[in-house]
């Protein structure tokens, strides 16, 4: 069996993920029926002891005992970069690897290692997300990177394979014809007249591109081909996969699209992109080199999923392309066992990776309710070759856990872990008793596996119990007051800039006039896509762009004094947007401390939401104001203090283009009543 050795811990909180912010495939038909798993609450015996045991919930501690973890950190196989056999992955967002900041987004070249034993070294330092069959080959870094490599293997008498998967970005669309130019392919057949279309290159996308020597107009089975043939003449040994599926489907079947068979033009091409599946299988075929075709086996596979309505622990949350751990163990497994047959050589060396009970969330926080109300979040629980054994899940002092929403919730939830099991959402009701802090530990076990983390960031492990952060108070009822507003609007009537507050009723409280970090610039405002609404615009002014993760260089603060009054916050609310790329996310956090320590979070990891041109929900919103707002009511009084709220932004991955990434904002609200 694989064994598992630790990286450097990543100490990021993960976004808090309620029941809410999933979104499962468009399949209006499907009930999300027929449970594979049997899934059981332990419940009272009676009415009676099960009202008098959600009431004691806050109170009894004999039947929870409360332990504290070490740090863990995310996994990856043991590899070794001399082995004798390289792979070499060349491939998009769906084969790269993700670090975890990035949550639970996995990419199957990130966990192919797990497949094979030290004999074989995975390379997946140059498969990145938004690439295809054109734009891996020209940009700098990439292509000629490997053929770098091979040419050293070569030389050294090593044997080396590249992995070659793309699909999903040359289908991308641009009216204005410059992504067709960086980007797009047709499958096989491109219409006539594309190559004598000029258009205006993207410089920063691809490094290398020489517009009058270069296949403008050629397809995605051209570029197969291209690295087929040049990674022949290194020595190498090529291997093509079809993309795996996005998860497009009627009646609980994948559609065409889904299964990269596009079969209407764009509403300016003259003809359909085509079949890229049955385009790459023909590539591979004409040159007798391997072939697995991910497609189909992927499409079976979801398929299964959303017959079970468990489409969702397959894919990223809100998100109909890009996999979860689970989705990409699967993929990596489709792959291996399409290729057992075909290269012996690979096949000694495969190996089954261990069973693994995967969790998404690390921490929930619940805020601040009154006592006696109650308020239910969830989180994601999934399993890989775990075909047997049970998960349990223990609720701390003043939670209970259910399988459902509006189901029976108890101290305990047993779940049944089967060959055909995929993951449960498990609910998580917090209902305080009294005014008072509720910080405890959920606790995860298996009966015989350690659960972990996935490539979420990490968490907290005691022996082989996972524990999941819960935060919770109860809350004391502010009553009679002033109300006040206090509103930075980012924006003047000229589209000007202006950071100062306006409150209402005037004089009730005196707000500070925002600030912006060194690391930040303000830029030009614009109109909101949807709204036509403009906000304030700001830029990462830093050498290196914009970080990865959150960085304290780089943040926007509200501020508002309390003075001597006894000034209560009730809510903070604000609107957000992603502008000149769809990868901004942002941390809202305040903090009552002059130095902003101890800051509680609003939200971490946001990130905008869109429509796009097929109807469906994006995750990668450009230019689409989004609401982000603290708890309804958070009571939460800073007399003779100050309160601050901070706006952190940053990318998904780390990108250097600073000034045209860029976080829209405005209507800043600071609510509440001065007693």
């Amino acid at each position: 069996m694989k064994k598992l050795k630790k990286i450097l811990p990543i100490f990021a909180a993960m976004a808090l993920l309620s029941s809410g912010m999933f979104m499962s495939c468009s399949d209006s038909d499907s009930d999300g029926g027929n449970e594979a798993t049997t899934e059981t609450t332990k419940e009272p015996e009676s009415e009676a002891e099960k009202s008098d045991d959600e009431n004691k919930d806050s109170e009894d501690t004999e039947e929870y005992n409360d332990v504290t973890g070490e740090k863990t950190s995310t996994v990856t196989a043991d590899s070794d970069e001399n082995a004798d056999i390289q792979i070499l992955m060349c491939g998009d967002s769906i084969m790269r690897t993700y670090s975890a900041a990035d949550g639970d987004e996995t990419g199957w070249g990130q966990v192919l290692q797990f497949y094979f034993d030290t004999g074989v070294y995975v390379n997946n330092t140059l498969s990145n997300g938004g690439r295809s069959s054109k734009s891996f080959y020209y940009e700098d870094g990439r292509w000629n990177k490997i053929k770098e490599i091979l040419e050293e293997r070569k030389n050294a008498g090593k044997k080396s394979y590249v992995f070659i998967n793309f699909g999903h970005n040359d289908q991308k669309y641009s009216g204005n014809g410059s992504t067709f130019m960086n980007y797009a392919t047709f499958a096989k057949e491109n219409p006539d007249g594309w190559a004598d279309v000029t258009y205006t290159k993207e410089s920063n996308v691809i490094a290398s591109y020489d517009p009058s020597t270069s296949p403008d107009n050629g397809t995605y089975k051209d570029f197969l081909q291209k690295y087929i043939d040049e990674t022949k003449a290194l020595g190498g040994t090529p291997v093509i996969f079809s993309p795996f599926v996005r998860c497009y489907s009627s009646n609980g079947v994948i559609s065409d699209k889904g299964a990269h068979i596009l079969s209407e033009a764009y509403k300016d091409e003259s003809a359909p992109r085509g079949d890229y599946p049955a385009a790459a299988k023909e590539v591979a075929e004409e040159n007798s080199v391997a072939y697995v075709d991910l497609t189909a086996l992927s499409k079976t596979y979801v398929e299964s999923a959303l017959a079970q309505g468990k489409e969702k622990f397959v894919y990223w949350p809100n998100d109909t392309t890009h996999v979860s751990t689970l989705g990409a163990l699967k993929i990596a497994e489709m792959a291996v066992n399409g290729l057992k047959s075909q290269i012996p050589e690979l096949a000694s060396h495969m190996i089954t990776p261990e069973a693994r009970i995967m969790v998404r969330n690390n921490t929930i926080d619940f805020g601040r309710i009154y006592p006696s109300n109650e308020s239910v979040k969830s989180f994601k629980v999934s399993a890989f070759n775990a075909s047997s054994g049970k998960i349990t899940i223990t609720a701390p002092k003043g939670y209970t856990v259910s399988d459902s929403e509006s189901g029976t919730f108890a101290k305990t939830l047993e779940i049944e872990t089967t060959a055909d099991y995929f993951g449960t959402e498990v609910y998580v009701k917090f209902l305080p008793t009294e005014v008072a802090e509720y910080n405890y530990n959920l606790q995860v076990t298996h009966s015989s596996i350690t659960p972990d983390f996935g490539n979420s960031p990490v968490g907290s492990l005691s022996g082989n119990i996972l524990l999941i952060a819960l935060t919770g108070a109860g809350k004391q009822k502010a009553e009679g007051g002033q109300d006040y507003t206090v509103t930075w609007p980012m924006i003047d009537s000229s589209k000007a800039v202006v950071y100062t507050a306006s409150v209402d009723p005037e004089g009730v409280v005196s707000p500070s006039v925002a600030t912006i970090s060194s690391g930040l610039t303000e830029s030009t405002a614009k109109a909101d896509a949807v709204n036509k609404k403009y906000h304030t615009r700001f830029y990462s002014n830093l050498a290196a762009g914009w970080p990865g993760e959150k960085s304290e260089d780089l943040y926007i603060q509200f501020a508002l004094p309390a003075g001597s009054n006894n000034v209560v916050v009730n809510q903070i609310s604000m609107e957000l947007a992603s502008s000149g790329t769809g990868n901004m996310k942002w941390d809202v956090l305040y903090s009552t401390n002059d130095d902003f320590s101890s800051p509680v979070t609003i939200i971490q990891g946001g990130m905008g939401t869109a429509i796009d041109q097929d109807g469906a929900t994006s995750a990668k919103a450009n230019d689409v104001l989004t609401e982000v707002k603290s708890d309804a009511d958070m009571g939460m009084s800073i007399a003779g203090k100050t309160l601050y709220v901070r706006v952190y932004p940053y990318m998904k991955s780390a990108d250097t283009k600073g000034s045209s990434r860029q976080i829209m904002v405005g209507d800043v609200k600071i609510t509440g009543i001065v007693q």
